[in-house]
């Protein structure tokens, strides 16, 4: 069964004998693709999903976030059904957002300090990724420490084998990290 390149040209559609040769053509021929072939065929959510979704992220996220100290890890949050017109609404318009048609998947990453920054403005909330107790400590996602700075990646992959049900899920890679904070004069 020949695999064909959807971001190919249509006058001159390129085919593959296998999905890796498909996999492998896209990462070198099609890097850091925004096209997506079927975007007039899907719908786009209304404001009310886009709010509901950005809350409901939030908290299960902040859900995510617990107290107990260890040296920080990486977590997944991962969201289903999730709307591919939803992802692309948020997202699109981000520096990092991706599509790969062959592997029915979308990526966009946000990194460090002004990652956060970003996520906060996409989400209505400067304080998205953290929780904090009465006690000080205060629970959230790293995207930069004094050595080191972190990414989260928002990934959105769909299951069908015709292209005909896209419905997928939404995950959300992250680090946590815990820390006793004391307000600040």
């Amino acid at each position: 069964m020949p695999y064909t390149c959807f971001l190919c040209s249509e006058n001159t559609p390129k085919t593959f004998s296998s999905k890796n040769s498909l996999f492998i053509h896209e990462r070198t021929v099609h890097p850091n693709n925004k096209i997506i072939p079927h975007s007039r065929r899907l719908t786009s959510p209304s404001l009310y999903d886009i709010h509901h979704f950005k809350h409901s992220f939030i908290m299960q996220l902040k859900a995510r976030l617990q107290f107990h100290r260890s040296e920080p890890r990486v977590k997944t949050l991962k969201m289903g059904p999730f709307s591919e017109g939803l992802f692309i609404i948020l997202f699109y318009n981000e520096p990092t957002f991706q599509y790969s048609p062959a592997k029915r998947m979308y990526t966009c990453k946000f990194e460090g300090g002004q990652g956060y920054e970003q996520l906060g403005i996409l989400f209505d909330n400067k304080n998205w990724g953290s929780k904090k107790r009465r006690t000080g400590t205060c629970a959230y996602v790293l995207m930069q420490n004094a050595q080191e700075t972190y990414d989260v990646t928002f990934c959105r992959v769909y299951k069908d084998s015709n292209m005909q049900l896209r419905c997928g899920s939404m995950r959300f890679e992250f680090n946590v990290d815990v820390r006793d904070f004391v307000e600040g004069n």
